[in-house]
């Protein structure tokens, strides 16, 4: 009976003692792996692996930095290194800032600006890396953009194409924009907001930006006087001299499509062309496999077969970016502390060396 009593006790008591053990235990292993982490020779040890990583990466792959970062978007046996990297530094930062901080404020923190700007620069370099979502679209007027990561839906309220209205192909250099393009996006809330190709436009933590832009012709396909297929193509033909395509599916046809000068004239026994980008006018050709079948112009249509392909107003499209990047904070922050940094640690260099000559 008194075995019964006792028994329960005894058990407890291992346990309690068996859980303080291994608490113990757990405890020893941080300090050891605090103790890596935070030594110089181990941070030694990962710039040089890095290095030597690099080195063999140019040789074999013709984008060896492109690699790296696609490795730490994706591949944990870089990711792994390089926190173990950023841990390090902190902790080396940590353990060196102790030794400064006892001669003095102002010296501590004229030494801190430049490694903590390092750091946080890389810190964010990861972030960007490994955090980054972006994706791209193509939109026209009254089309709604809504990045999956985001909960805001936006409208393409207007687009600005910043062309300018008559071009000649003797002044090319002069480029077909006047401005820049520009489209106004709409949130639910009819707050607008205005987005070009550069800088990016930065609305509720994502940012925005036009990567391309290009004229919609309207084309109506008909077939015995009915309309078979009526809208706006998205084409690339801005670029004097270029030309693009489209199909019309079921159709069996390929339509190239380039821009056709508003008039041609002679200046100084040269031919010149000029191009009107505010009512443009298309040459269009009409292939059947292969073989040209038709060809013309887009001021009386085009007829082939039973079918005939007319055109009317046009508008415009962009291809926009949207990316949402936590890092590029930290990154920009870890750029300023550096561009601060570098001339006081350079001062600071400067002025311990003359203190020894003297």
């Amino acid at each position: 009976m008194g075995f019964y009593e006792n028994g329960p006790n005894e058990k407890r008591d291992y346990s309690v003692k068996s859980n303080i053990k291994n608490q113990i235990s757990k405890l020893r292993i941080i300090k050891k792996l605090f103790n890596v982490l935070s030594s110089q020779a181990f941070l030694l040890w990962l710039i040089g692996g890095w290095i030597v990583y690099y080195v063999l990466s140019s040789i074999w792959e013709k984008e060896a930095f492109g690699g790296f970062a696609a490795g730490i978007n994706k591949n944990p046996l870089i990711q792994v290194p390089f926190v173990m990297f950023l841990i390090s530094g902190y902790l080396n930062l940590i353990r060196g800032s102790k030794d400064v901080f006892k001669k003095g404020k102002i010296q501590f923190l004229a030494w801190l600006v430049l490694p903590v700007g390092t750091l946080l620069f890389l810190t964010g370099f990861f972030l960007s890396l490994y955090l980054r979502q972006s994706g791209q679209t193509i939109l026209g007027e009254g089309d709604v953009i809504s990045p999956p990561w985001v909960s805001e839906t936006y409208k393409v309220a207007g687009i600005k194409p910043g062309l300018r209205e008559r071009l000649l192909d003797t002044a090319v250099d002069r480029g077909i924009f006047a401005h820049e393009p520009e489209i106004t996006l709409l949130d639910k809330s009819m707050n607008s907001f205005k987005v070009g190709a550069f800088p990016p436009t930065k609305i509720d933590g994502t940012y925005y930006h036009i990567l391309n832009f290009g004229i919609a012709p309207g084309i109506r396909l008909l077939q015995d006087g009915r309309i078979r297929s009526e809208g706006y193509m998205p084409l690339r033909i801005l670029v004097l001299g270029s030309s693009d395509f489209f199909e019309i599916p079921p159709y069996p046809y390929r339509f190239l499509i380039s821009l056709e000068p508003e008039k041609t004239f002679q200046k100084a026994e040269l031919s010149v062309s000029m191009f009107n980008f505010k009512t443009p006018v298309y040459r269009i050709r009409v292939f059947k496999g292969e073989k040209l079948i038709a060809e013309g112009n887009s001021r009386r249509g085009i007829k082939f077969d039973d079918l005939a392909l007319h055109f009317f107003d046009h508008t415009f499209w962009v291809s926009l970016k949207a990316a949402r990047d936590p890092g590029r904070p930290v990154m920009l922050s870890g750029i300023l502390l550096i561009a601060s940094g570098f001339p006081i640690s350079l001062i600071r260099f400067l002025t311990g060396l003359f203190q020894k000559k003297s």
